[in-house]
């Protein structure tokens, strides 16, 4: 490890562009007012969407082959090592943030696309101080899919204190440099944490320029100061209990001390004795089950020189833990004397504490096999194998891995279940779950581009199950990324709409004629959602598929929630023949719709006039009620065609309207035939219709001589009276 006061640096490798240096600054200061306008305005924002519009085009317009690579020092923006980004827009809004999440470096690959530019700024926006804890930058940028930009980070070292070692540790640590120095060597040297990840501050007095981990090891003296330490070199956050670090980092504390001279390994492993005997007992049980007593049963000298130093008692307990593993026989724990080495007086001692352990603490599985381990003693003086080689079969029977008839029954479940398994279905499966987690659209595109013709597929051969399950499925999966990511939901609704081609739609079309098949079809039509309707308008405006276009609007009216919105985008841009055909899938869709429909009512076209009100008396909502009124009083061409959705309205909501209407003798003095009509329909509903207060105030009217169409309203309200 370097020391933390040496001031030399490793500078950053950077490549000899020959472009024009004009174009490149260019583009640095595009770049940096987007990133500028993702910290100011929200990523949806045009002024967002423009800025990385002009920085895309100054990008593709610098005009070299290799990847334009940027230095970012602690002052300046570099390019080439020679040339400077002085701009002060660079300055702050580009350089600064790069230099706060710690970039000594960035590459931009000519590859790079718009999305990779709005991560890039999204990301950048949110870069002003970022903890040690924080993901960098690149992690971020990986984790968002985009490998066109490569931010290559500073180290940032942990910074170890030692202060001035004492004359006896740096003897010890210069004897075993020489040691090791001695050994033959196999191959390059590996690191155990990252190079330069740590940097180790000794007394200025101290001649020491690097220290090793093994080095470490012995300055330090104590295990668990060790372990801490170790923590730290793999981003752990500081300053927690010495308890945690040495539980997460005892088998590489137990690498460094066993790369030292025996004797002194033996020292430093008496002392993480102690340190495990000195942790709670939680803690001490977790580290003895996760790593002293699996190294003591495989042999390793840790866990013999740790459990060695143990007391009686303490050993015993943790002996005990033996038994509580679910896979452990009843020779386990004799294995486990037999590899602790303990002399024949210290082994007498420790039968009856452990079995004092094991009556107090342990579970009732504990027990048993405790017990049973007492019961084979007797059977162990019956096995005697003569040698000239002592040897020892116990182990081979430490751990139970015989394979019952249960066993054997499951292994033919999970055969018969492979052999049985659809090789086309398992890769659909595959897929979708690898889209699922893809953050990059590019990759889920190709991934999508392999799915949507085997989908094409089950619906030519008629697989309508298959298909079913498989669309389904893919429509569900772009609905869970909606929030998430966007762009891979857009890119999942554009593979449904390419699975929705002429062919496809057409099957669907002529699998309406059985009731199995329109079950089927309208699942697949409930599953694709909005990007059925493009192919579908398109076919129904195509006088050869019209026919066939038109059985899926019954479908299409069931799913109209789904389909709605897109079908009323699409609306204003449509023909006349395929608007009308349209205005009841939308009728079907219910609230939210009534101003697209009603702007299709005109006088020019009454066949679309009709069907749209029409619409809106199946929407039926008080919205769509008083678009239906508007136009029985405003519209000349389009009258009689109200008229008629009002009553197609419900009953109480159509007499409403019709009492607001015949209240105002604006209306019945402008349209005295139509407020006739009106009246004599109402009145056929009896007593239920409310008229009393109507015909009261339109009664008046029959003595208006000058006027017969009013007089006529005014004596049929007397009549009705």
């Amino acid at each position: 490890m370097p020391r933390a006061d040496d001031d030399q640096v490793a500078a950053l490798p950077a490549r000899a562009l020959r472009a024009d240096k004009q174009a490149i600054l260019k583009f640095a200061q595009l770049l940096a007012r987007a990133a500028r306008q993702f910290r100011t305005y929200p990523a949806t924002s045009p002024l967002c969407l423009e800025a990385i519009d002009a920085c895309h085009a100054a990008f593709v317009a610098v005009g070299i082959d290799e990847p334009l690579s940027f230095r970012v020092t602690s002052r300046q923006l570099l390019l080439d090592d020679e040339s400077d980004c002085t701009d002060p827009v660079i300055e702050h809004d580009l350089r600064q943030p790069l230099h706060a999440r710690h970039v000594a470096s960035i590459e931009f690959d000519r590859q790079a696309s718009l999305r990779d530019w709005i991560q890039f700024c999204s990301l950048l926006a949110v870069a002003a101080r970022s903890s040690r804890e924080a993901p960098t930058l690149a992690e971020s940028l990986l984790d968002a899919g985009v490998g066109a930009i490569t931010p290559r980070m500073a180290p940032r070292p942990e910074v170890f204190h030692i202060g001035a070692p004492a004359p006896p540790l740096v003897r010890l640590v210069e004897g075993e440099r020489k040691r090791r120095a001695a050994e033959p060597t196999s191959g390059p040297a590996h690191y155990l944490y990252p190079p330069d990840k740590g940097w180790v501050r000794l007394d200025l007095t101290c001649p020491e320029t690097t220290i090793s981990l093994v080095d470490l090891a012995v300055l330090v003296n104590a295990p668990d100061r060790l372990a801490a330490m170790l923590a730290r070199l793999v981003d752990e956050a500081a300053g927690t209990d010495q308890a945690e670090p040495l539980r997460e980092r005892y088998d590489d504390v137990v690498m460094l001390i066993g790369a030292l001279e025996p004797r002194l390994g033996r020292i430093l492993l008496s002392k993480l004795a102690r340190t495990v005997l000195d942790m709670e007992p939680d803690r001490r049980c977790a580290l003895l089950r996760r790593s002293i007593l699996p190294h003591l049963l495989d042999g390793r000298i840790d866990g013999q020189a740790v459990l060695g130093e143990f007391p009686d008692v303490a050993l015993a307990e943790a002996l005990q833990l033996l038994l509580e593993l679910e896979t452990a026989s009843p020779q386990l724990l004799q294995v486990a004397l037999d590899r602790l080495g303990l002399s024949s007086e210290r082994r007498t001692r420790m039968v009856p504490l452990i079995e004092s352990s094991v009556a107090q603490n342990a579970s009732p599985q504990a027990r048993d096999r405790w017990a049973a381990a007492g019961l084979d003693q007797q059977a162990q003086k019956l096995i005697n194998i003569d040698s000239a080689v002592a040897k020892d079969f116990r182990e081979f029977a430490a751990y139970d891995l015989s394979i019952d008839d249960a066993t054997v029954a499951e292994l033919d479940v999970v055969r018969c279940t492979a052999d049985a398994s659809d090789p086309v279905d398992a890769f659909l499966g595959c897929a979708a779950a690898l889209v699922r987690i893809e953050p990059n659209p590019a990759a889920a595109k190709l991934l999508l581009s392999r799915i949507v013709p085997l989908l094409q597929e089950f619906v030519r051969d008629e697989r309508w199950p298959d298909a079913t399950r498989w669309v389904a499925r893919v429509g569900e999966l772009a609905d869970s990324l909606e929030s998430s990511r966007p762009d891979v939901a857009t890119v999942v609704h554009a593979a449904l709409a390419e699975f929705c081609d002429r062919s496809t739609l057409l099957h669907l079309a002529r699998n309406c004629g059985t009731e199995t098949g329109r079950v089927y079809t309208t699942m697949i039509v409930a599953a694709v959602g909005p990007s059925m309707v493009p192919p579908w308008l398109s076919a129904v405006a195509t006088p050869l598929d019209r026919a066939e276009a038109m059985r899926l609007r019954p479908i299409l009216c069931e799913c109209s929630r789904r389909v709605g919105a897109s079908i009323a985008a699409q609306l204003p841009e449509l023909r006349p023949d395929v608007a009308i055909v349209t205005l009841a899938v939308l009728g079907s869709a219910g609230a939210g719709y009534e101003t697209a429909v009603a702007a299709c009512v005109t006088d020019a076209d009454a066949p679309m006039a009709r069907e749209a009100l029409r619409a809106l008396a199946r929407i039926a909502s008080p919205k769509a009620a008083a678009l239906i009124a508007w136009h029985i009083e405003h519209s000349a061409g389009s009258q009689a065609a109200a008229e008629e959705a009002l009553w197609r309205l419900p009953a109480a909501l159509a007499l409403s309207k019709t009492r607001e209407l015949l209240a105002r003798r604006e209306f019945v003095s402008r349209h005295p035939q139509a407020a006739g009509r009106l009246l004599e329909r109402a009145a056929h509903c009896g007593d239920d219709a409310g008229l009393e207060a109507v015909l009261v105030a339109l009664a008046p009217l029959r003595f208006h001589f000058w006027s017969p169409a009013l007089a006529r309203v005014g004596a049929k309200a007397r009549d009705l009276m």
